[in-house]
């Protein structure tokens, strides 16, 4: 099947009743907002359609708020960024994620919100730690996965469980990719070690999102996200209709001379076993 390319959400939007949107790769790049995804949102507020930013940044929705609103994205276009450091946060509050108490962090220091207040102790010594809280690479710009080798070891050797609060592998900040936490997980897990993964395509997203749209018909939902892997399988799984932008992480594969690829988008697609809705080169209203 193919799966058919479309230059504006609204004919297909009028479908659905609840929108959620993938931020990275989709309303920005991590340094400005794109103007058609702005329309959207937009759009959508003008007809008081209800959307969640759904998003696996490793820090707290409200730490993502700041900054959308600096790059010109207004709090009343959306009813809440729902990060992956919100689903960990929710996971030992409600003690669904019971790996005890002292925790070993990597990832950039404001990402330490996710556990802040909270009867957590953090230590520096994988002898002394419960688990390790992972949000990724401590510095993206000079680091890759291979730098920590060393490090898994040691919390292997240690035997603690990883919990990951950024399920992708790369991201796109500007016009490069960049690694993440979900990498870092994949490579431990690869050593053997367990890693415990909170955001999408996991059913911790989507069940948290469900409970936030309580009163709508949640299959009614449409999820726009750049990546296969996370976003339209995280869709598919959930129930819900999904839309994939093709000019995010897969730009390389999917976009040629500006346009989209149908034919490698399908394949991609259908080795993956995912059938989205639609795909765009940049989302537009």
């Amino acid at each position: 099947m193919t799966v058919p390319a479309i230059d504006h959400l609204e004919p297909l939007a009028q479908a659905h009743d609840a929108f959620l949107f993938d931020l990275w790769g989709v309303v920005h790049n991590g340094v400005r907002v794109f103007p058609g995804s702005l329309r959207t949102l937009q759009g959508l507020a003008a007809q008081d359609r209800p959307v969640i930013l759904l998003s696996n940044a490793p820090r707290l929705g409200q730490d993502v708020d700041r900054r959308l609103q600096e790059m010109g994205v207004a709090r009343d276009l959306y009813r809440r960024v729902v990060a992956s450091g919100d689903l960990v946060r929710h996971a030992m509050v409600t003690q669904d994620a019971p790996f005890g108490r002292r925790f070993m962090f990597w990832g950039k220091g404001p990402d330490r919100s996710i556990l802040a207040g909270l009867d957590f102790e953090e230590v520096t010594d994988p002898a002394a730690a419960d688990f390790l809280l992972c949000a990724g690479l401590d510095d993206v710009t000079t680091e890759t996965v291979a730098d920590y080798q060393p490090r898994l070891q040691s919390v292997l050797d240690a035997g603690l469980p990883l919990v990951c609060a950024n399920p992708d592998y790369v991201v796109q900040h500007g016009d490069t990719l960049e690694p993440c936490a979900g990498a870092l997980a994949l490579a431990y897990q690869d050593m053997g070690g367990t890693s415990h993964w909170f955001g999408k395509p996991f059913a911790n997203a989507y069940d948290y999102c469900r409970s936030e749209l309580a009163g709508l018909d949640f299959s009614r939902s449409l999820m726009i996200g750049d990546t296969i892997r996370t976003d339209i399988r995280g869709a598919t799984d959930a129930g819900i209709s999904s839309v994939l932008i093709a000019s995010g992480v897969h730009a390389g594969d999917f976009v040629k001379d500006g346009t989209v690829d149908t034919d490698a988008v399908s394949a991609a697609c259908a080795e993956a076993g995912v059938t989205p809705r639609a795909v765009m080169a940049m989302l537009d209203w």
